[in-house]
C-alpha cells in the first residue's frame, strides 16, 4: 500500500490549529514523512470595506515578517520534540484557495487543519478556511477537533470508489494502530416513484437496487484488496451525510477521512477527530 508524502499542516497559530499541527508532527513522527508549516497572510484587500492602496502592501510585509518568526519558532520545537524534518511556508492571499494550491505544488499527500468547536463541523466552519479547503482540495484532508494523544485506533473512511477516496482509505488504515479501518459507501436511495413514473416496474426496480449492491460489493472488494487484512467494508443505502453519522456514531469512530466531493447534505453536521 503506498502512501504519498509529505505532509502540510496550515496554521493560524491559534489553537485549534495547534492541535492539528501537532497531530501532523506526530503523523510525520510514525510515517517518516517531513512536514511542511504553512501560514497564509490575508491582505487587508481581501477583507470586506477595505480597499487597496500604498498601505496595505506595507501591512502585508510587516504580517510575513512576524509571522516567519512564529513559523520558525514552531518549527524547531517540532524538531526537537518528534525528530522530523519539518518546512515552513507563508502565501499571501485567500487562506482557502492558498493551502489547497500550495498542497498541489508540493505534491502533499495530505493536509491537516484544525476545527473550531465541540459541535457540528459544517455548521461551525461552514464559510470558513477549513470548510472551503474541504470543498476546493480533492485529496485527503484530515480535520483534527481534539488534542492529539494516541494514535487513532477506530477510523472510518467514507469512500465513492473513485482514486481519491482509495488514497483516503489508505491513509485512514495506515494511520490506524493496527489497519482497522472501516470504508463506508452510502448507495442513494432512489425515488421509486420517480424510477416507475420513467417506465420501470416494481420488479425492474428490484432488481436494479440488487444490482447496484452487487456492484458496490465488486468495487468494495476491489479497493480492500491491498490494504491490510484488518480493513473491513460496509455498504449503506441512504442520505450520505446522515448515514456517514450514524456510522461514526455506531462504531464510535476517533477519525474520519473523506477525498474528493463533500457528500451532500453534509451542512447537516459532520465532524472529525
Amino acid at each position: 500500500m503506498h502512501i504519498p508524502l509529505p505532509i502540510l499542516a496550515a496554521t493560524d497559530f491559534s489553537y485549534a490549529a495547534d492541535q492539528a499541527v501537532q497531530r501532523a508532527a506526530m503523523l510525520a513522527q510514525r510515517l517518516g514523512a517531513e512536514l511542511t508549516l504553512l501560514h497564509v497572510v490575508s491582505p487587508l484587500a481581501l477583507y470586506p470595506g477595505m480597499e487597496s492602496g500604498p498601505g496595505t502592501d506595507v501591512w502585508a510585509a510587516a504580517c510575513e515578517r512576524a509571522s516567519a518568526g512564529q513559523l520558525d519558532a514552531l518549527a524547531e520545537v517540532l524538531r526537537s520534540r518528534y525528530g522530523i524534518a519539518v518546512q515552513t511556508a507563508q502565501r499571501i492571499g485567500r487562506a482557502y484557495r492558498q493551502i489547497a494550491d500550495h498542497a498541489a505544488a508540493m505534491g502533499a499527500g495530505l493536509v491537516v487543519l484544525g476545527a473550531r468547536g465541540e459541535n457540528s463541523l459544517a455548521r461551525l466552519l461552514l464559510g470558513s478556511t477549513t470548510w472551503r479547503v474541504l470543498r476546493v482540495r480533492k485529496d485527503p484532508v484530515l480535520v483534527v477537533r481534539n488534542a492529539p494523544i494516541e494514535v487513532y485506533r477506530r477510523p472510518l473512511a467514507a469512500v465513492d470508489f473513485s482514486p481519491d477516496s482509495h488514497a483516503a482509505l489508505a491513509w485512514a488504515a495506515h494511520l490506524s494502530a493496527d489497519g482497522s479501518a472501516e470504508a463506508l459507501h452510502v448507495l442513494p436511495n432512489e425515488d421509486e416513484r420517480h424510477l416507475r413514473g420513467v417506465g420501470l416496474s416494481a420488479e425492474a426496480v428490484r432488481q436494479r437496487r440488487v444490482d447496484m449492491r452487487a456492484i458496490a460489493k465488486n468495487l468494495m472488494a476491489n479497493l480492500l484488496a491491498d490494504m491490510p487484512a484488518q480493513a473491513a467494508g460496509h455498504i449503506e443505502i441512504g442520505p450520505a451525510a446522515k448515514i456517514i453519522l450514524e456510522r461514526a456514531a455506531e462504531r464510535r469512530a476517533d477519525s474520519l477521512f473523506w477525498a474528493g466531493k463533500v457528500p451532500a447534505g453534509w451542512r447537516s453536521g459532520c465532524w472529525a477527530a
